[in-house]
């Protein structure tokens, strides 16, 4: 069994962090009744993601626990051995962290299709892949300086496109936003699909425009270079890791290995009856009101 990283190697890591302060936001969620047992190193990785700002990480801790919650449907995995469509997923994309940092010290995390049937895709339950992969990559290896996140296009149809629920897909936007405890510096895409201006329409109402500006559409290749260098990429890139086949099988062995971690996230969620004052619903959570700030729209 994996176990998660010691905190105090977080702090070893990044001077900035500073063990007096997430010591008062452990107090601090000790009095969110609602809240389940958060852990020192939880807070810490949500401090980082929140540069370190007391105020906004109680607000990425407040909507973890709660969209967690809120949206199980979203968020909570089965065994892949009960979950005939998560099975079928992990078989069908690839999301994969590399092994080597770019020279920032941004983690990087590669996702493609392996099998390119339309038929086959779930982009709602690939979601739930990201989100387990990078969290528990998080708690095991640290934070690193952020994430960097490369999505291979290539196969891609537009009957990908059409397997999107739009409800499903703003509320994990609105989780990627404003509860993910991870800094995500750049969305690159390479090999684009010609359809990626109706993908970008799609996605352009659901995020602010600081997230907007982080994704970046390479018509070449080689201009990814640019950001992150090309040894860092499996050997099918011409890079020197190991071969995207190398990872797929990897990726699958560690949502396995991460049983655990997964049963252990599956319970990172609020108790509304204990909350003090209104409880949240979707409506507050995801709407045009509530403590969930609307995203904004250009």
């Amino acid at each position: 069994m994996n176990k998660c990283i010691n905190v105090n190697k977080l702090y070893e890591q990044d001077s900035k962090l500073k063990k007096d302060e997430v010591k008062i936001l452990l107090v601090w969620c000790g009095q969110q009744r609602h809240f389940p047992k958060v852990t020192e190193l939880q807070i810490a990785l949500a401090l980082h993601a929140c540069y370190y700002s007391l105020e906004q990480a109680k607000g990425c801790l407040e909507n973890y626990f709660t969209i967690r919650g809120h949206c199980k449907d979203i968020f909570i995995v089965k065994h892949p051995d009960d979950d005939p469509a998560l099975r079928q997923a992990m078989n069908v994309s690839l999301l994969t962290i590399l092994p080597e940092k770019t020279n920032e010290g941004y983690y990087i995390m590669l996702g493609k299709l392996i099998n390119t049937n339309p038929d086959l895709y779930n982009p709602q339950i690939d979601s739930k892949l990201f989100d387990i992969l990078v969290l528990s990559h998080l708690h095991q290896e640290g934070t690193g300086n952020g994430l960097v996140f490369v999505m291979d296009m290539k196969g891609g149809v537009f009957g990908h496109l059409t397997k999107l629920n739009l409800g499903i897909f703003k509320k994990f936007l609105v989780y990627l936003q404003t509860a993910m405890p991870i800094r995500l510096i750049a969305v690159h895409f390479i090999n684009v699909v010609p359809f990626m201006d109706k993908l970008l329409a799609i996605v352009k109402p659901f995020i602010n425009k600081e997230m907007f500006q982080k994704i970046i559409i390479h018509t070449h290749n080689e201009n990814l270079y640019n950001y992150v260098p090309l040894e860092c990429l499996p050997s099918d890139y011409g890079g020197k890791a190991d071969t995207v086949q190398v990872y797929f099988e990897k990726m699958k062995e560690k949502i396995y290995n991460n049983l655990w971690f997964i049963e252990l996230q599956n319970t990172m969620v609020t108790d509304e009856s204990k909350r003090i004052g209104p409880r949240k619903n979707s409506e507050s959570l995801f709407g045009f009101d509530g403590s969930f700030k609307k995203l904004s729209v250009d």
